[in-house]
Formats: C-alpha cells, sequence, structure tokens
C-alpha cells in the first residue's frame, strides 16, 4: 500500500497538494453546488446526507436543521454511553496531596450540576490533576463526536463557530475546566437563536468570567480584560476601535440614535465599570460576613460593583442602578450598534461562505441583524438570508481547518469514532488546532492562508493517510466491511470511495498511473488488503482539491 515517505515524494502529491491550495481556481472536475452546499453547513457531506437532500430540497432541508434542537435524546444518550480513559500516576513527593495510581475507563458526564463540581477545586481534598481538569477533557473528547456524527450538523458547525468567536481556553486551569460543560452547552442553546441573548449568557457564565478575569473584578480598579475583548472580539470588532482618531468621548462622531459610531479607551474603562461584581457562585469572600453561594453559577456581588454613574459610547447610565443594569444596558447598546451587526455577520459569511464576502451580501445580512435583534430566532434567520442568496452557489474557495478536515474524512468513510482517549486532541495540535484550548481570546482564524503552512498541510496529509490506522487512536472501523457486492476491481473500488468523498465517481487512473499503481487488478479477498486499498484510495481523495476545499 502507500505509506506517507512514498506518497510524499511522489509528484502526484505535490500535483495534488498545489491544485488543493489554489482556492477559486478552477477544478478539473467542477463540484456540484449541492455537494458544495452541503459541505458549508455540515462537517462534509456523506452519502446520506447526499439522499436526503435530493429528496427534500435545500429549504426543507435547512428547515430541519435549524429545527433541531440542541438536546437530542438519541445521541445525547450515545454520548452518555462513551467512555473516556483517566489515568495518572500515584502522587509522589512534592505533589499536593495523597492519591493512588488509577488507570480506569469512565462514561462522559457533559450535563453534570456545577455545583457537584465545585469540589474538584477544593483543595482541602486531595485529587490528582486530571482529575481536576476531567471536565474539560470530556467536552474535548465530545468535540470530535459530535463533529462526525450529530444528526444536527449545522447546529455543531454554528456552535464550533461560537465557540471561536466567544473563545474560552477549556484547559487554562481547573477552574476554567470544570465550567467548561456548561458554557459549551450554552452556545449550543443558543448557536441560532438571539445574540444578545447568547451576549447575556456568556458574560455570565464562569467559564468566561474565569477565563477573562471579570471573575475577580471590583470596583476601584475594575479589571479591563472582559470588557475589551467584549468590544474588540464579541461585538464591535477592532475596526470601530477609533483611540487612533479620537482622544476624548466628545469628539466620536454618534450615529442617528445617538450612540457613538466607536468606542475608544475610555468606553473600555466605562464597560469595566459596569461589569463589577459580575462573579462566579463558587462560595468566595464577598465582604465580612458575606460569601458567595456555591452553586457554580453566576454571582452578582453588589459590594463589588461601581455603582456611580457612567458613559459608554455617548450613553449617559445614571447612578445607583438596580442590580445588573448597567451591564444589561451595555450589551443592550452593543447588540443593537450597526458595528455589531456587521463584524458577527461578516464572521459568519466568512465562516459559511468565503474568505472574503461580498460587502453587499454582508449589509443585507446586517441590516436584517438589527431589525429582528430582539426576535428568538434572529441568527437562524441571518443563516437562512445568506444560505438562500445567489451567492451561496459560488464554487467553493475555502480551505477545509485541520479539525473540519478530520471530521470531513470519518463522515465520509463511514467510520465510527471509537476513541477512549483524546488522541485526536493531540494529532489536530500538531497543525496548529487546538480544540477548545486555543490560548487567545481570539479563536481560531478563518481564513485560508493561516491554514497553508508546510506544518499545517502536512500533517493533513497524515490525517489522510492514517486516521484510519487504529494506532492513529480515533476508530477501529474497517473499511473492507460494507462494500458493495459489485467492486470486482481496484477501479471498482476507487470510484467507490470517490463517490463516499466528493460525491462523484473518480478512478484516479491518472493519479496512480503517476505512483506506478494500476486500478486494473481484481479486488483482493484478504480484509486486510481491501482495507489497506480503501485506506490507500481514500487518501488520495481526500487530497484531491474536491474534498480539501469547501
Amino acid at each position: 500500500m502507500l505509506n506517507r515517505r512514498a506518497f510524499l515524494a511522489s509528484s502526484a502529491a505535490a500535483a495534488l497538494i498545489a491544485a488543493a491550495l489554489r482556492p477559486g481556481a478552477a477544478l478539473a472536475t467542477p463540484v456540484s453546488p449541492d455537494e458544495t452546499f452541503l459541505n458549508r453547513l455540515t462537517f462534509g457531506a456523506t452519502a446520506d446526507d447526499r439522499s436526503s437532500l435530493a429528496a427534500m430540497g435545500r429549504t426543507a432541508w435547512l428547515d430541519d436543521q435549524l429545527a433541531r434542537p440542541a438536546r437530542d435524546p438519541g445521541f445525547d444518550a450515545r454520548l452518555a454511553a462513551t467512555q473516556l480513559r483517566i489515568q495518572y500516576e500515584a502522587s509522589g513527593e512534592g505533589d499536593d496531596g495523597t492519591w493512588t495510581a488509577l488507570d480506569e475507563l469512565r462514561r462522559l458526564n457533559l450535563n453534570a450540576d456545577p455545583a457537584d463540581l465545585l469540589t474538584l477545586v477544593d483543595w482541602e481534598i486531595d485529587r490528582a490533576w486530571p482529575e481536576r481538569v476531567r471536565p474539560g477533557d470530556e467536552v474535548i473528547h465530545a468535540a470530535l463526536i459530535r463533529a462526525v456524527h450529530a444528526p444536527g450538523q449545522l447546529r455543531e458547525v454554528m456552535t464550533q463557530f461560537w465557540h471561536d468567536h466567544f473563545n474560552v481556553h477549556a484547559m487554562k486551569d481547573e477552574y476554567t475546566a470544570i465550567y467548561f460543560p456548561q458554557y459549551d452547552a450554552m452556545l449550543r442553546d443558543h448557536a441560532f437563536g438571539n445574540f444578545r441573548a447568547m451576549l447575556g449568557d456568556m458574560a455570565r457564565s464562569p467559564a468566561m468570567l474565569h477565563y477573562l478575569n471579570n471573575a475577580e473584578s471590583a470596583a476601584s480598579p475594575a479589571n479591563e480584560n472582559f470588557a475589551r475583548e467584549l468590544l474588540e472580539l464579541h461585538t464591535l470588532g477592532a475596526g470601530n476601535y477609533l483611540n487612533h482618531l479620537y482622544a476624548r468621548w466628545a469628539e466620536v462622531p454618534q450615529g442617528p440614535d445617538g450612540v457613538a459610531t466607536g468606542y475608544i479607551d475610555e468606553d473600555v474603562y466605562e464597560v469595566a465599570r459596569a461589569f463589577t461584581g459580575w462573579t462566579i457562585g463558587d462560595g468566595r469572600w464577598i465582604s465580612e460576613g458575606v460569601e458567595a453561594d456555591r452553586s457554580g453559577r453566576f454571582y452578582y456581588a453588589e459590594a463589588w460593583h461601581d455603582p456611580y454613574q457612567k458613559r459608554v459610547l455617548g450613553v449617559e447610565f445614571p447612578p445607583n442602578r438596580a442590580a445588573l443594569a448597567d451591564g444589561d444596558q451595555v450589551m443592550d447598546i452593543l447588540a443593537q450598534h450597526p458595528g455589531t451587526a456587521t463584524f458577527v455577520c461578516t464572521k459568519i459569511a466568512r465562516r459559511l461562505l468565503t474568505d472574503d464576502p461580498d460587502p453587499a451580501l454582508v449589509t443585507r445580512m446586517a441590516d436584517l441583524f438589527r431589525d429582528q435583534w430582539q426576535a428568538p430566532d434572529q441568527i437562524a434567520q441571518v443563516i437562512r438570508l445568506l444560505v438562500t442568496d445567489p451567492a451561496f452557489d459560488a464554487p467553493p474557495t475555502k480551505i477545509r481547518r485541520p479539525f473540519e478536515y478530520m471530521a470531513a474524512l470519518l463522515r465520509a468513510s463511514g467510520a465510527k469514532v471509537t476513541a477512549t482517549e483524546p488522541a485526536y486532541h493531540w494529532q489536530l495540535a500538531r497543525s496548529g488546532w487546538l480544540q477548545h484550548t486555543y490560548p487567545p481570546p481570539t479563536g481560531h482564524p478563518d481564513r485560508a492562508e493561516n491554514w497553508q503552512s508546510g506544518t499545517a498541510l502536512l500533517r493533513m496529509v497524515d490525517y489522510a493517510l492514517y486516521v484510519h490506522d487504529e494506532w492513529f487512536g480515533i476508530t477501529n472501523t474497517r473499511l473492507s466491511q460494507g462494500l458493495p457486492a459489485d467492486i470486482a476491481t481496484l477501479r471498482d473500488l476507487a470510484r467507490h470511495w470517490t463517490t463516499q468523498m466528493t460525491g462523484q465517481p473518480d478512478d484516479l487512473a491518472p493519479t496512480l498511473a503517476a505512483m506506478g499503481i494500476s486500478l486494473d487488478d481484481a479486488l483482493p479477498q484478504s480484509e486486510t488488503e481491501r482495507h489497506d486499498w480503501s485506506v490507500t484510495l481514500l487518501s488520495i481523495a481526500a487530497l484531491s482539491p474536491q474534498f480539501f476545499q469547501r
């Protein structure tokens, strides 16, 4: 069969990869509009997806995906039955506690009550580090299973989008890790919903409060980390940061509604003041005789809040307001701001369509985003506008990022994710993809040039060649099983796997001839050889421009 060294040494491999990396270049065998449609709205088209789309039509297919609930009982039961290994050595000298060695499989517990998880950060209880960060590990482990197998594919695509938009490093430390399951669930719940509602739950999320240090923010002085990222990354965007143009509030132009068109550092300081006292119910000391509850959820510490008047984007806030009123008004202003609408809609269009979306299309999306800012299905409406626009039939130009590429390989082959260890996370990290553990608050980049380095590309070649091998640690599915009965030659097998991968048959003869491989041979009888040939042919198809792009 084909090993990595032999493949990379071949001129055919170089030609395949070079072609895959020419976004917008005409493909020798164009991808059908329906195939592109599916690849943009799922983690990779499958044979079942193609059949469903053909039977339902695009409108009904999209309606079905947007109507699928965040909680799918059948799929949730599958996740609950999934096992993840936990392993550590006995404590030694210098360790903070005493424990015995452990190596066992445990089921995922993604719906644990956060109050129950607070014991994991109780340093009076001896625990090994893997025990303390286990909740974060479980979400990371579940991510690939969701991407490959979840029926609600569009919700999973958008949940990943919101994870990058409102990025939290799940394993920053044990505190972020224990709150991460509820953060992941919150983003999934709001994926098609209302941006203002999601913004409010994000700001109250213990994972975000801890990640950006707002959980410790109290008056005099307020911590600015969350406030700056709220403005720069979550709502208005860096393009509306006007500090290089204006030094004072009075100088910043205002829109028709009296709200400033952009923000300056003074706005950051005021927003930080508005969110003082927004902290976590983890039993922390608040003031003499007052402690936060132990809910593992949001807690408002009134004693920490700066109650005095404020001015945000030119809007005056009176002093001594009701609890949470300052922060909630900040988010109301931001959720309605035209800068937020344009920034968020540009990112959605970039994720689902192209790196450089048509400004006129973004304007239409942003207008709808603002008009429907209070609608419970605001985000779904914006997605529908984008997906039903004629521009959505444009040929594929985006390159699959490593996580998407790995998921698409497994979806196309029909392999089941059976891993009991998060090996895929380590493999992806070698390509620069850090699922739920990307350290900067920016989240993973979403342009082709960010994923065209030699390192990233070689790792994706590895995924194509090895993701179906048992040693890779993701699946034990044998691709020799379930092959159609009419496959008699390697050419038949190549047509089968190229159809699975790209929706259209290709015998791969020119590519394989360049590697000295003939397709005229009979299909081997050995299960192992059939599997190995399947992996070889699937791998070559996976490095075609038709598969590499989406």
